[in-house]
């Protein structure tokens, strides 16, 4: 009975969070390209859309997310889309697996064949940009597709740009070919009444598929009438063909369009099948430097000082559109480290991930450094490596309080503080000296490592932090540059980057723990 309300609870809560989601336009400035269709949005039928010229997401954000999303493309012959059992019916039902989903109401071609794949590539690239904020992995995002929805997302699986690639494919009854076994309404509205044979085979996405295609998931019926199963079939012959994992369910009956309807005779089966395969037969490559890589979508971010000194009262702040030296570090750690992203970045950014007001904060890197090690998601790497090491001494922040809008009118604050760096003060701490970090860096020092750069001005530990990454044999630092105003890699290797500051000492390097 326990179990069984447990159940009940966590499906009610799936169910109402689905309900509150929140639409985001895809081109707020305009998009790239035109369909030709003016006039506004028109509700052909009842959840039946057609003439869309303002494109969006829907985005239903799962109660306790797994880190995967999953982002759906209504069916509709590229002239409409169904929008409910195609579309958002599945919200709750993704939601109750720990997936958010998100879905795409996409312009209809009108003969322009890019358009709506250009609304596909757009929705991905959101919805990666927004992963640290959604709680989503950013390389477990999948694509998913109705009939003509299923070309669209078989589409952007055999066309993507190294931006935009899916990590996973799910198609239903797809239209995949733009050959003899197409469906000619869809083909007529993404090539036009007369299409090149070159137009016919780039857009037959079965003579797309590479080894390097997302895996897929595939099901429909053997009755369909209106798009050939050969379409779903080929597809996940191709697949094989290429090595690529993929599962195919092909059902008796049942017909064309179904979708999330009850009526679908096989509506249990088809979705205890693909939530199995969602659990367990993805695989997602585990990473080597995942905070590289992670740390390399910031790129460009506009550098913005103080962004966490917001108000009077002190709380979790989440502004990753802009960064500092540290802030960009904290979110690209919370990303990798998985899960919550909230609940991570406050055990990152807060003395045993508690917020007690200003002083909780952890200001200094040391003791940023010393709570990560303590909490078990950073290892110090050079307290491993290198003999040099050197006492802290710090009284910065105490003695320096009109620097801080926090401190200038808190005397309070200003004596927890100085509490504080006396706790750290006289603590052992171990370092490389500049002098002993050659160009081409040292094998201990890893892709993604977090570099600490330390400082010998008075008060003070650290001066700048950013990552480790090697460009031709040479150790740069991927930083949020105040100078340059943004996220960017070091021209020139860290080693040099030292040399040329005077006040600049050495660094500390410390690694995220993986589990």
């Amino acid at each position: 009975m326990r179990k069984l309300l447990s159940v009940i609870v966590s499906l009610m809560t799936a169910m109402t969070f689905a309900q509150q989601p929140v639409e985001l336009p895809l081109w707020p400035d305009g998009a790239p390209n035109s369909n030709g269709l003016t006039g506004g949005e028109k509700e052909v039928s009842p959840h039946r859309l057609s003439n869309v010229t303002a494109p969006t997401i829907t985005v239903y954000r799962a109660p306790q997310p797994n880190g995967m999303a999953v982002i759906m493309c209504p069916g509709g012959g590229y002239s409409r889309l169904a929008m409910d059992h195609e579309g958002h019916d599945m919200a709750s039902w993704f939601c109750g697996q720990g997936i958010t989903y998100v879905v795409l109401k996409y312009r209809m071609p009108n003969g322009h064949c890019e358009v709506s794949l250009s609304d596909a590539e757009r929705a991905i690239r959101i919805v990666r940009e927004h992963a640290g904020e959604w709680n989503i992995h950013p390389r477990k995002i999948g694509i998913m597709g109705a009939s003509a929805g299923g070309h669209l997302a078989s589409t952007l699986a055999t066309h993507y740009s190294a931006a935009s690639r899916p990590d996973f494919q799910i198609l239903l009854y797809p239209v995949v070919t733009m050959t003899q076994s197409t469906h000619g309404g869809s083909r007529k509205e993404l090539l036009g009444g007369n299409p090149t044979a070159e137009q016919e085979v780039l857009f037959s996405n079965e003579l797309q598929v590479t080894s390097d295609t997302p895996q897929a998931f595939i099901v429909l019926s053997s009755d369909d009438g209106a798009v050939p199963p050969s379409n779903g079939v080929n597809y996940y012959l191709a697949l094989q063909k290429n090595n690529v994992p993929a599962s195919l369910h092909v059902y008796p009956t049942g017909g064309h369009g179904w979708g999330f309807r009850d009526n679908f005779k096989y509506k249990q089966q088809w979705t205890q099948e693909l939530e199995k395969w969602l659990r367990e037969g993805v695989v997602f490559p585990k990473e080597t430097a995942p905070m590289l890589r992670i740390g390399k979508t910031y790129l460009g971010t506009k550098y913005v000082a103080n962004t966490l000194d917001q108000g009077t009262e002190e709380k979790l702040v989440i502004l990753p559109q802009t960064v500092d030296c540290l802030t960009f570090v904290e979110y690209t750690l919370a990303q990798a480290m998985g899960s919550s992203f909230a609940d991570n970045l406050q055990k990152i950014r807060y003395r045993d991930g508690v917020i007690d007001g200003y002083t909780s904060r952890l200001h200094y890197t040391s003791d940023w450094i010393e709570n990560g090690v303590r909490q078990g998601f950073l290892e110090d790497v050079t307290a491993q490596n290198s003999t040099q090491t050197t006492k802290l001494s710090l009284s910065y922040m105490s003695t320096h309080p009109q620097k801080y809008r926090q401190l200038a009118d808190s005397p309070e604050n200003v004596k927890r503080m100085a509490e504080h760096e006396k706790a750290l003060s006289g603590k052992k701490v171990h370092w490389l000296p500049k002098g002993k970090l050659p160009d081409a860096g040292l094998p201990w020092i890893m892709d993604g490592d977090i570099i600490a750069i330390t400082t010998n001005l008075p008060g003070l530990d650290v001066a700048h932090v950013g990552m480790a990454e090697y460009i031709n044999g040479k150790l740069h630092l991927l930083h949020a540059s105040s100078t340059l105003g943004k996220v960017v890699v070091s021209e020139e290797p860290l080693s040099q980057m030292l040399h040329n500051n005077k006040s600049w000492s050495g660094i500390r390097v410390v690694r995220m723990s993986h589990p």
